[in-house]
């Protein structure tokens, strides 16, 4: 499904978002607290947005890795941006030594791993003491009239618009909005992350919608 929206999938980004979704992603660089010279991991970078945003920090003498699962994706990504380091990867199975990094996002991808929980392991595994895991994503809507109206857009509006296209796209909208609705609380989720060690501080933006949670690995 990812590669097959590989090719329109930023536009569509910029589109459905009203084009906040590139003010998401630079906030959620800056939390990630990185200095030049550091060395920083974006899980299921798809093609490379938030890994850009990275750079920006690390440069000189710093590495932004990025991780994907689809070779799609990860082509479109080297195109776009050759100073990051793109790889093919398995985000549960991370091949970083323990330690190794000083910052890890992931950008609205953690609602698509099939064992969150041994994602974030892998995550709290890698970090370096005092390190940063950023996590950028869609919330829950919460309860009130706006948010119906919000709803609706998921469910109706984004699928249909992209179906006139294709089917295969509208099926990936389809799923945008049924895992957005069905993902983790932001207060479960940091539950969820201290429950593994991290220390936790978590903000929602634009009426809700999105959330970051800042995870920081204890030094001792």
């Amino acid at each position: 499904m990812f590669d097959q929206v590989a090719p329109r999938y930023d536009a569509r980004n910029r589109l459905f978002s009203l084009n906040r979704d590139h003010a998401w992603r630079r906030r959620a660089a800056r939390r990630a607290g990185l200095k030049p010279g550091d060395t920083a991991l974006d899980l299921c970078t798809g093609t490379g947005k938030l890994a850009h945003e990275l750079l920006n920090y690390v440069r000189p003498g710093g590495l932004v890795v990025g991780i994907d699962f689809s070779p799609a994706m990860l082509e479109r990504a080297r195109k776009l941006e050759p100073g990051v380091e793109f790889r093919l990867g398995d985000v549960s199975r991370l091949t970083q030594p323990d330690a190794s990094v000083d910052a890890i996002t992931i950008g609205f991808g953690l609602r698509n791993l099939l064992d969150r929980t041994a994602g974030l392991r892998e995550m709290f595994r890698v970090l370096r003491p005092g390190g940063l895991l950023v996590i950028l994503e869609f919330a829950p809507p919460p309860p009130g009239l706006l948010m119906r109206g919000y709803r609706f857009y998921l469910e109706r509006v984004m699928p249909a618009a992209v179906g006139l296209r294709s089917a295969e796209e509208a099926s990936a909208y389809r799923y945008l909005a049924d895992t957005v609705q069905a993902f983790t609380e932001p207060l479960e989720l940091a539950q969820l992350l201290e429950r593994l060690g991290f220390r936790v501080a978590f903000e929602r933006m634009t009426f809700g919608i999105v959330a970051i949670h800042t995870a920081t690995k204890p030094s001792s």
